[in-house]
C-alpha cells in the first residue's frame, strides 16, 4: 500500500538531506510524468523522488550520468528544508555561473495530489511541473505563480506551544479517547495518524514537545498494516526497528515493499520500458502474421494454369465479362474469372503475375519470419538485461532508436478538427482516402464519399477502409484501381505478405448490419484484385494536408 508522509517526517527528512547534500553540484533533472517520479542527478549521488501515493520513497543511489531526457540543471544544493507543518521538501538550487536566479525543486506529498515542481528562486513562478493541476485554490501550471499548499492554521508550527493553548485545544475532547485524537489532530501542529499516540496521555504536551525536538529525532522503520514505514521517532505501541539513517530507513523499507522493484529501476525511464515492449510485441505479430501467410499461401500452379488455359481458350472468351466458363486440359468445366476491362492475353498475364508474386512471397517469407523473430528475441533479451540491472538504459535506447516526438507521426491533418482518414493522390490526380482506425472507418465510408466512389477492403483481414474518389458510371483506370488496393492492403493486417487479395466495389453496394460493431460492414457486387504491398507506396502518393 505504500508509505506515508506527514510533516515530522518532511522535517526530518529535509534535515537529513540538508547535511548529506550541502553544496553538492547538480547536473541534471528529470521529471518522468508517467511514472509519477523526479531523478536528480548530482555528481556524487542520484535522488530519486517516488511522487505517487502508493509509493513515495526516497532513494540516494549512486552518481550515475544523466538519461538524454534529463534536462540540464547546473546548479548547487545550497538547502533542504521543509515547509512547517507541511508534507512538503524544497530544494535551494541557485546557479552554479551566470545571472540567472537560480529555482527552487519543490516536492509536495500533500493529500492524494502529490506533485514536484520547479519554480524561480525570486520570481515564484513556476518553470516546469510534474503533473499540470488546476484546483480550487491554486493553479499549478507552468507560468503561473507559486503558491504553497493552504497553511492548515493549527498551532504550534514553530515547534513551540504554551500550556495555555495546550488546555485550550484539548478542552474540547474531556473524554479522552478517539475524540482527544481528532482534536489534536485538527488543532495541534505537526501530529498526524502516525503520532498522534504520543500526545494523548496526560503528559501529551511534554511528549509532543520531545517529537518536535530535532535533537531527538533518530532513525526507525515502523511496522504498520500499510508495511514498512520510515520514521523519526519509535510512536508507544508500534513495532519498530532502529536504522542508521533514515536514507537507509527508506533503502531497507523500499526493499521490503512486495509493491516495488529493485532500486535500479528506477533510473528506466518509464517510456522506455513501454516503447521496448510495444516492439517485442510487434515483432512477435509480425512473425506470426508471416507465418500465418506463409501455412496459407495459394498453389500458385494452378494460378499459371489459368493463365494457360486463357491463352489457350482466347478466342472463346467474349469481351467485356467478368467471367468465362472453359474447357480445361483434362475435359472438364471450370469457370474462370477475368477483368471485363482487359483482352485475353493480359488477364493471362495477370495469373501468370500472381503465380509469380506468390512463390516470390514463398522464397522471401522464411527469411522475413526469421528477421522478425530475431528482432523481437533481441529486444526481449535487451530489455530483461536492463531490467535485470545487468546493462544501462542507454544500450536498449539506442538499439530502439529516437522516441517520435509528441504529435509527430505521418498523416498528422492541419490544424483544426482531424480528418477521420489519410490523404493521398494517385498516379491519376485522384484522390485516395484511408481511414485511420474502425471507428473512423465507418465514418469514412458513410459520411465522407459518394455513392459511386470505389469502397476496398483487404479480404479477411482486420484493417483500413479505403475509398478511391471515382464517381462515374464506367470503371477506374486499373493503375488508380491497383493503387488504391495497395493502401488498403498495407494499411491492413495482411501487410508483410507476398500478395494481398483486395476486395472492392462501389460504395453504395457496402452497407451497415443493424448493431454490427465499428468498422464492421457487408459489401456485395465485389470484384478481387491480387496486389503485391510496397512499403514506399505512400510516400509517393501523400497529399500534403
Amino acid at each position: 500500500m505504500g508509505m506515508r508522509w506527514d510533516p515530522l517526517l518532511a522535517a526530518a527528512t529535509a534535515r537529513e538531506l540538508d547535511r548529506t547534500l550541502h553544496r553538492a553540484r547538480g547536473r541534471a533533472l528529470l521529471f518522468d510524468t508517467d511514472a509519477r517520479r523526479v531523478v536528480f542527478f548530482l555528481r556524487d549521488y542520484t535522488l530519486v523522488l517516488e511522487l505517487h501515493p502508493l509509493r513515495g520513497w526516497i532513494s540516494l543511489l549512486p552518481d550515475r550520468e544523466p538519461l538524454p531526457q534529463a534536462r540540464p540543471l547546473p546548479v548547487q544544493v545550497r538547502s533542504v528544508q521543509a515547509i512547517p507543518d507541511e508534507s512538503a521538501l524544497v530544494f535551494a538550487l541557485p546557479r552554479v555561473r551566470g545571472k540567472d536566479e537560480g529555482v527552487e525543486l519543490v516536492a509536495e506529498m500533500v493529500g492524494n495530489r502529490w506533485n514536484a515542481l520547479v519554480i524561480g528562486h525570486r520570481s515564484r513562478i513556476i518553470r516546469h511541473v510534474l503533473l499540470a493541476r488546476e484546483d480550487r485554490n491554486r493553479s499549478l501550471t507552468v507560468g503561473t505563480p507559486y503558491e504553497p499548499p493552504l497553511n492548515s492554521g493549527r498551532s504550534g508550527r514553530a515547534g513551540e506551544m504554551s500550556e495555555a493553548e495546550w488546555e485550550r485545544i484539548t478542552a474540547g475532547a474531556p473524554g479522552g479517547g478517539e475524540d482527544l485524537e481528532r482534536t489534536i489532530l485538527k488543532g495541534v501542529a505537526w501530529t498526524s495518524s502516525l503520532n498522534v499516540s504520543e500526545c494523548t496521555g496526560p503528559d501529551g504536551l511534554t511528549r509532543w514537545r520531545e517529537m518536535v525536538n530535532p535533537d531527538r529525532w533518530g532513525a526507525h522503520l515502523l511496522q504498520t498494516p500499510r508495511g514498512p514505514q520510515p520514521y523519526p521517532i519509535a510512536p508507544i505501541g508500534v513495532d519498530s526497528r532502529p536504522a542508521g539513517t533514515l536514507l537507509e530507513a527508506f533503502s531497507r523499507g523500499r526493499e521490503e515493499d512486495e509493491e516495488t522493484g529493485p532500486a535500479h529501476e528506477l533510473l528506466i525511464p518509464s517510456g522506455l520500458v513501454a516503447r521496448a515492449e510495444e516492439r517485442v510485441r510487434k515483432a512477435e505479430g509480425k512473425a506470426r502474421g508471416l507465418r500465418r501467410q506463409l501455412e496459407e499461401a495459394r498453389d500458385p500452379a494452378p494460378l499459371r494454369s489459368l493463365g494457360d488455359l486463357i491463352l489457350a481458350r482466347y478466342a472463346e472468351i467474349p469481351r467485356g465479362r467478368d467471367r468465362a466458363t472453359l474447357i480445361d486440359f483434362g475435359g472438364e468445366e471450370i469457370e474462370v474469372r477475368l477483368e471485363p476491362t482487359l483482352p485475353p492475353q493480359e488477364n493471362a498475364a495477370r495469373y501468370y503475375d500472381e503465380a509469380a508474386r506468390i512463390e516470390r512471397a514463398q522464397d522471401l517469407l522464411p527469411e522475413r519470419i526469421e528477421r522478425a523473430e530475431a528482432e523481437a528475441g533481441e529486444l526481449g533479451r535487451l530489455l530483461e538485461a536492463v531490467r535485470g540491472g545487468h546493462l544501462p538504459p542507454e544500450r536498449l535506447e539506442e538499439r530502439l532508436g529516437p522516441a517520435p516526438a509528441e504529435g509527430s507521426g505521418k498523416g498528422r491533418s492541419s490544424p483544426g478538427k482531424r480528418l477521420p482518414y489519410l490523404r493521398f493522390t494517385s498516379t491519376g490526380g485522384r484522390e485516395i482516402r484511408v481511414g485511420r482506425g474502425a471507428r473512423t472507418n465507418d465514418d469514412l465510408t458513410f459520411r465522407h464519399s459518394a455513392p459511386d466512389d470505389i469502397w476496398l477492403h483487404a479480404r479477411q483481414a482486420p484493417g483500413a477502409h479505403v475509398i478511391l474518389r471515382w464517381g462515374l458510371e464506367d470503371n477506374p483506370p486499373s493503375r488508380d484501381l491497383v493503387e488504391a488496393a495497395v493502401l488498403a492492403a498495407l494499411h491492413s493486417e495482411a501487410r508483410h505478405s507476398g500478395s494481398v487479395p483486395v476486395d472492392w466495389t462501389r460504395r453504395k453496394y457496402v452497407r451497415k448490419p443493424r448493431k454490427a460493431p465499428p468498422g464492421a460492414v457487408v459489401p456485395d457486387r465485389v470484384s478481387t484484385l491480387f496486389v503485391e504491398p510496397d512499403p514506399e507506396l505512400p510516400e509517393r502518393l501523400r497529399s500534403e494536408s
